[in-house]
């Protein structure tokens, strides 16, 4: 079984033309052609209809498609093995992590551990909320470094809540100091993307808040530029914000919001004891983290 052309079939679907994935895939768009035409030779009936729109699954493909993707993840999940194999023998441990975790918490639980288990190594990789659980789900990491997600059914071990602020540009005229959380009805609000749009939504569900939203899809530091230039207000966390509020106001919420960071594991995972051991490191140093940071955060500025 050839992957390679599973994987650019995959890729032709998900941009929607064959020419747009040739020029990815570095393929001549003829030799795309050519290579998914010899792949519904092998499977026996069309996968991709072909016309001026561009290429989409036939019924047959949509049918097929998720076990397509599941294929494709495991090959990459079992390449990816190999070569941290290669790299670090067996002892290595996989995380996925958010930025934000993988930059505050996770360079000081991997000294700690380096200490206890100096033969075991630390493969970190960041993502978006979906790259993170799906790579759980497939295998790719042993544990994720993320907030809650009703969305997804893991194993969670809980770390610490992590508080929103409010994001406002320096001038934004405020009553107190705090910022209410209905005072988001009806404003122009700068959502964060790459999967941060969950926890605030929730937020903004539970407590029946309806703001103007514009989705963005740029990273937090963006967020706090556009916040900065009176392009509209936020919501961000304590964690995010360490570091980073100089040219913005960040303003406690009321009532308390927050979003739960948790590791996440498969329920049928078997933890090495180096891996459990990490999860405890990272539960104490996350409980005196954020009770320290909380602290400098609601200093006035």
């Amino acid at each position: 079984m050839n992957v390679s052309k599973y994987k650019a079939l995959l890729t032709a679907v998900d941009l929607g033309s064959f020419s747009a994935a040739a020029q990815k895939l570095g393929y001549t768009q003829s030799g795309l052609t050519h290579m998914m035409n010899s792949l519904e030779d092998e499977v026996g009936f069309p996968l991709l209809q072909r016309g001026y729109y561009g290429v989409k699954l036939t019924r047959a493909g949509e049918r097929v498609i998720r076990r397509i993707r599941e294929l494709v993840a495991c090959e990459d999940a079992l390449e990816n093995e190999i070569s941290l194999v290669r790299s670090f023998g067996g002892d290595v441990i996989r995380i996925g992590s958010y930025s934000s975790m993988a930059a505050h918490i996770l360079p000081s639980v991997a000294e700690t551990l380096a200490r206890e288990f100096p033969d075991i190594s630390l493969n970190i990789q960041t993502g978006t909320v979906s790259d993170l659980f799906s790579g759980l789900e497939d295998g790719r990491f042993d544990m994720i470094f993320a907030s809650r997600n009703p969305k997804y059914d893991f194993h969670t071990i809980p770390l610490a809540k992590d508080r929103f602020f409010a994001i406002l540009p320096k001038n934004f005229p405020l009553e107190g100091e705090e910022f209410s959380l209905s005072g988001f009805n009806g404003t122009k609000f700068l959502m964060p993307g790459l999967g941060f749009d969950d926890d605030i939504n929730a937020v903004f569900s539970e407590n029946r808040v309806k703001p103007f939203v514009t989705p963005t899809y740029v990273d937090d530091p963006a967020i706090l530029s556009m916040v900065e230039h009176g392009l509209g207000i936020s919501m961000l966390s304590e964690l995010i914000l360490i570091g980073q509020k100089e040219k913005v106001s960040c303003v406690p919420i009321t009532p308390y919001v927050c979003r739960e960071l948790c590791i996440a594991t498969r329920k049928d995972a078997v933890l090495s004891p180096a891996a459990r051991r990490l999860i405890a490191v990272t539960k104490d140093f996350a409980k005196n983290f954020f009770t320290r940071n909380l602290v400098n955060m609601n200093k006035k500025e």
